[in-house]
C-alpha cells in the first residue's frame, strides 16, 4: 500500500494524541512503530519483523523500501510475516510522519545537528512515558549511512546504541532488537520478589550447620577460631543469597545426612 502526501517536503504536521490514555506503562508499546528508511536488503525487513515480534511490538512501517516480497524476507521473519504483511509503505518520510507525535531518530555518528544525543539507557524510559499518550514512530537508516542530516532533523529525540568504538556500526536487525528489546525491558512488570525464609528457620539452619561442622571435625584441637569464621563466612554468603525456605530445608537435609553418616548421632545417643 502506497501512501503519498501534497504537503511540501521537510514540513510536516504534528500527529494526533492518542485519546485513550493507557493504563500502565508496559501499554506504550502499543503506541511505538518502527520505522526503516529505505532499507536496503529483505532479509533485513523480515529480521526486524521478527524482533520486533519477539519483544511485543506490532507496528512496522517502511519508507521507500527494496523490495521485500520474497522468500527472503519471509523466511527470515519466521511466524512475524504477517508484519509485513500488514506494514504500510510509503514514498517519502514526511508521508510517514503525519501520524507521528514524538519521532525517535536512531544514529552513530556525531556532529553539529546531531546533538545532544542520548543514550538507549537514557532515553528508554522517556520514550515509554511519552508513548503512553501519544504515537511515538522510532526511525533506523539505511544499512551502509544510516539517517541523513534531514531526517535527523525532523526528530526529537536522538538515540545511540553503545557499542565497541573498535567496530561500532551494527546490522539494521540488531539495532532494531537492541531498541525493542531495551523498551520491552524497561516496560515489563517486575518480576515478583522471592519470599524468603523467617529469620528463627535461618538461624536453626545456621546452629544444623555447626553441628554437622563439628561432625566433621571443625572445631577439636583449638579450632574453634576457624570454625567460628566458616561459620561466619556462611552465613554472609546465604544472607546475601537471600535462600528460600525450600533451600533452607534442603541445606538442613544434607547437614542432616552429614551428622548420620559421620556417626555423631549414634555417639551422642
Amino acid at each position: 500500500m502506497k501512501k503519498t502526501t501534497d504537503k511540501t517536503p521537510g514540513v510536516r504536521r504534528r500527529g494526533r494524541r492518542v485519546t485513550a490514555q493507557k493504563e500502565g506503562v508496559s501499554s506504550a508499546i502499543e503506541n511505538i512503530s518502527i520505522v526503516l528508511v529505505e532499507p536496503r536488503g529483505p532479509g533485513n525487513v523480515g529480521s526486524v519483523a521478527r524482533a520486533m515480534m519477539n519483544n511485543g511490538f506490532k507496528k512496522l512501517r517502511l519508507v521507500a523500501p527494496c523490495d521485500y516480497h520474497n522468500n527472503e524476507a519471509y523466511s527470515m521473519a519466521c511466524k512475524a510475516d504477517g508484519l509485513l504483511l500488514a506494514a504500510p509503505v510509503y514514498d517519502r518520510l514526511e508521508a510517514c510522519l503525519e501520524d507521528a507525535s514524538i519521532v525517535v531518530g536512531t544514529t552513530r555518528r556525531k556532529g553539529r545537528i546531531r546533538h545532544p544525543v542520548m543514550s538507549l539507557g537514557e532515553a528508554a524510559p522517556r520514550i515509554l512515558e511519552l508513548a503512553v499518550a501519544n504515537e511515538v514512530f522510532i526511525l533506523f537508516g539505511r544499512e551502509d549511512r544510516g539517517l541523513g542530516n534531514d531526517e535527523v532533523l525532523a526528530c526529537d529525540i536522538l538515540v545511540e546504541i553503545p557499542s565497541s568504538e573498535a567496530y561500532p556500526s551494527l546490522n539494521l536487525s540488531h539495532a532494531a532488537f537492541i531498541v525493542c528489546h531495551s523498551l520491552f525491558t524497561v516496560a515489563r512488570p517486575p518480576a515478583p520478589s522471592i519470599t524468603t525464609a523467617p529469620r528463627a528457620e535461618l538461624d536453626g539452619m545456621y546452629g544444623h550447620m555447626e553441628e554437622a561442622l563439628r561432625s566433621l571435625g571443625y572445631g577439636e584441637q583449638g579450632g574453634e577460631y576457624l570454625l567460628t569464621t566458616i561459620l561466619r563466612n556462611f552465613k554472609r554468603l546465604y544472607g546475601r543469597a537471600g535462600l528460600m525456605r525450600k533451600e533452607v530445608n534442603m541445606l538442613r537435609g544434607i547437614f542432616t545426612q552429614i551428622i548420620e553418616r559421620t556417626g555423631a548421632k549414634d555417639e551422642r545417643r
